[in-house]
């Protein structure tokens, strides 16, 4: 436990560090994973919320169920998973509430945990290790478009394996899992009796018509999958902290029990807002999507430009995943230098992986507006040049 107090401890401290010196820039382009601030929610959405504030404080319960029942509609038809909107959804306050009740509800001391590295180890390492538990890290390699190999998953199966996650796009390189594997690794869940926890957050951010699926939706995988989703990234509503977990009843039911005894119900606000998301005009969404597709390519050219720099093009989310290793830093001295000479602030590598296969590459986001984008690559390559 010291370790992983110690470990939390640095990563806390450095952020602070940054943010310090971050803070005293008046021109900073934060580049960070995030979201639009340049599009406002539509009108729907927005009345949606106005009419929770202005409704009574017995609503919540009330919006529960419809809610419930729409994600049940969205999943018919857009991922092909069929459930029962009462017993096989759990509403959580954000996905992240829903990674931590599927990990605290599946994970025992001693329990291994597959997960791609790099990847969203952020969103899940800690909560399993604080149950005891242990991530087995699978490379995820970048001749491969950072996405990780079924047989790779296949040969760090043990008799400690519990389940694997799954996050689809991938957190940070954009990786699209495609059908085959995903298959290949339902397989190996079912050979092998391990649950499957899939992060689809990102899944209407994907671009040149690539398609996204759900193993939930796999033969066989309907009662050890359990699908993580929200709001925050497709419907770009972050701080509604609406998200969703969906799977079979007898776990939903054990989560429903413990969220109980943590959150309760989630906010109104948030609930309605969903709700008027879920239900309303999809279009302004495929919009967002061809301007982040049209910002990413962008990046991604000017990145790959930069001399020892070369940079994969990410199928979906709204962050790139450059490679800078050739430039012989360290990915928080290149952070660092980066933000103190450009005035630019991205995330290391190694917030998203270990040792080599992470180490030396940076995340970039690319969902602002276009006008910073080339204002930081302009930044980004001079810092680098520099050096």
């Amino acid at each position: 436990m010291a370790r992983r107090t110690h470990f939390a401890s640095n990563h806390k401290q450095l952020f602070d560090s940054l943010s310090a010196i971050a803070g005293s820039y008046a021109d900073l382009i934060d580049l960070r994973l995030g979201w639009s601030q340049e599009h406002q929610l539509p009108e729907h959405i927005l009345a949606a919320c106005k009419s929770a504030i202005e409704g009574s404080s017995d609503s919540r319960w009330s919006i529960l169920p419809d809610l419930k029942h729409a994600i049940a509609r969205k999943l018919e038809q857009e991922n092909s998973i069929e459930v029962d909107p009462l017993t096989q959804i759990l509403v959580t306050t954000g996905a992240s509430e829903a990674i931590w009740l599927a990990i605290l509800t599946l994970v025992d001391p001693g329990d291994e945990v597959i997960m791609a590295d790099p990847g969203y180890l952020a969103g899940f390492e800690s909560n399993i290790e604080m149950l005891g538990g242990k991530v087995i890290h699978v490379t995820a390699r970048e001749e491969r478009d950072f996405k990780v190999d079924p047989q790779d998953i296949q040969m760090n199966v043990s008799s400690k394996t519990k389940m694997v996650v799954i996050v689809t796009p991938e957190n940070p390189t954009g990786a699209v899992c495609d059908k085959r594997d995903l298959e290949s690794i339902a397989d190996i869940a079912k050979e092998h009796n391990l649950m499957v926890v899939s992060d689809e957050i990102f899944e209407k951010l994907v671009y040149d018509d690539k398609q996204d699926f759900s193993i939930g939706a796999l033969s066989g995988m309907e009662d050890r999958t359990l699908t993580i989703n929200g709001f925050t990234k497709g419907y770009n509503m972050p701080g509604y902290r609406i998200g969703y977990i969906v799977g079979p009843e007898s776990l939903i039911r054990i989560m429903g029990e413990l969220q109980f005894h943590m959150t309760d119900v989630p906010n109104q606000i948030g609930q309605a807002a969903a709700l008027a998301a879920i239900d309303g005009p999809q279009g302004w969404i495929k919009d967002a999507v061809k301007e982040y597709g049209r910002r990413r390519d962008f990046l991604v050219a000017e990145l790959n430009k930069i001399e020892r720099v070369k940079c994969s093009k990410p199928e979906g989310g709204f962050t790139a995943f450059p490679n800078m290793k050739e430039l012989g830093l360290r990915s928080i001295e290149l952070v660092q230098h980066i933000l103190k000479q450009a005035h630019v602030r991205i995330l290391g590598g190694p917030l998203f992986g270990h040792g080599a296969n992470s180490e030396g590459y940076v995340q970039i986001g690319f969902c602002r507006p276009m006008k910073s984008l080339k204002e930081s690559v302009t930044r980004i390559r001079n810092a680098l040049e520099s050096l």
